[in-house]
């Protein structure tokens, strides 16, 4: 990291990235060093502050977001929390793009490109209905009042017993070097409640405590028997020799399957084979939006700032600021726990 240009020590240097951003950290030391809390600092989305619409709440430094932001998205992160970054594959994964000189190159024909590119457009697809999964979540009383008792649990840890986050089934201590220290009673107790929880709820991982990151369909499903396996799901056994036709109801069974065991394990109603996924996904991307600008104010937020953030979201989101009120609305009803009052959502 470059020496600090001003009387500051300015802030600590972040781990595991390009310099990039550590130069980036040191040239706008003023502006880390004022960022409040001690929780994620999450970027704020390209495409919510090209713009001129949260100009009126950063003023002259909105080009210092701009540039985060950039820095950000060039490193492969949604933010940076302490000396850490956040990876979140959810929010930061490119659209397929094939360079045609390599193509060229590697001599594909044209049917090859069009079998990568339909293979990109599923995985594509996929990548919104697990979005979709995480808005759900993130709009659940349930699941945010586990998240709230773990969250607790958490924090009544000594700091340097605290597992380092992305918090999975396999806990990573934040010691400097390559020693792994025994896990104290309190923080065995804290890993195997968080295991509960990643099991309960699908989840591979928490990214932070804004973040849950779900386990998505493995196709074939090649994991071992351990913790690495998803703790529940809806398996399937195709013969190699079994013919499939395009009217069997191969979905609606799977469907059906999902809803079963959501309610045997006590999972809330919707929660098995989520509908309505793409709303869901908006949802989130709103959510994470307004988390991301508010997270850079202490107590009382500037004046104004929900008409611009209902501007950013516009062009984040590409939906009228009408559709964005709407959506407010929803997520608020959700948490409240109301989801069932929402007819555009039943299914």
């Amino acid at each position: 990291m470059l020496a600090p240009t001003n009387s500051n020590p300015g802030p600590p240097q972040i781990r595991w990235t390009a310099q990039t951003l550590n130069t980036f950290w040191n040239d706008h030391a003023d502006w880390a060093q004022a960022l409040p809390g001690a929780g994620p600092h999450y970027a704020i989305p390209a495409a919510a502050i090209r713009g001129p619409q949260l100009k009126r709440i950063f003023g002259d430094l909105l080009e210092v977001e701009r540039k985060f932001t950039q820095v950000c998205d060039e490193n492969r992160i949604v933010g940076v929390w302490g000396s850490h970054t956040v990876g979140y594959h959810h929010l930061t994964r490119p659209p397929l793009q094939l360079d045609p000189a390599w193509v060229s190159l590697l001599g594909w024909t044209a049917q090859q490109v069009a079998m990568i590119y339909t293979a990109g457009g599923q995985a594509d697809v996929a990548s919104e209905r697990l979005q979709g999964v995480v808005g759900w979540l993130l709009t659940e009383p349930a699941f945010l009042k586990d998240l709230g008792n773990l969250r607790t649990e958490y924090e009544a840890l000594p700091v340097p017993q605290r597992p380092i986050f992305p918090l999975g089934r396999v806990v990573t201590m934040g010691t400097p070097n390559d020693h792994k220290p025994k896990l104290s009673a309190a923080t065995s107790a804290f890993v195997g409640k968080l295991r509960q929880l990643l099991d309960r709820w699908g989840l591979m991982q928490l990214a932070t405590w804004d973040l849950p990151d779900p386990q998505g369909p493995l196709l074939p499903n090649l994991l071992p028997e351990g913790p690495a396996r998803p703790a529940h799901g809806i398996h399937i056994f195709v013969p190699l020799h079994y013919p499939l036709h395009g009217d069997d109801d191969l979905l609606g069974r799977v469907r059906e399957f999902q809803k079963q065991q959501a309610a045997t394990l006590g999972l809330p109603p919707g929660f098995g084979g989520i509908a309505h996924h793409a709303q869901y996904s908006q949802m989130f991307r709103l959510i994470h939006l307004d988390e991301a600008v508010r997270g850079r104010f202490q107590g009382r937020p500037p004046r104004g700032i929900v008409s611009a953030l209902e501007a950013a979201a516009h062009c984040y989101l590409g939906i009228s600021e009408a559709s964005i009120r709407r959506l407010w609305t929803w997520v608020r009803k959700c948490r409240n726990g109301d989801r069932q009052s929402i007819r555009e959502l039943r299914g």
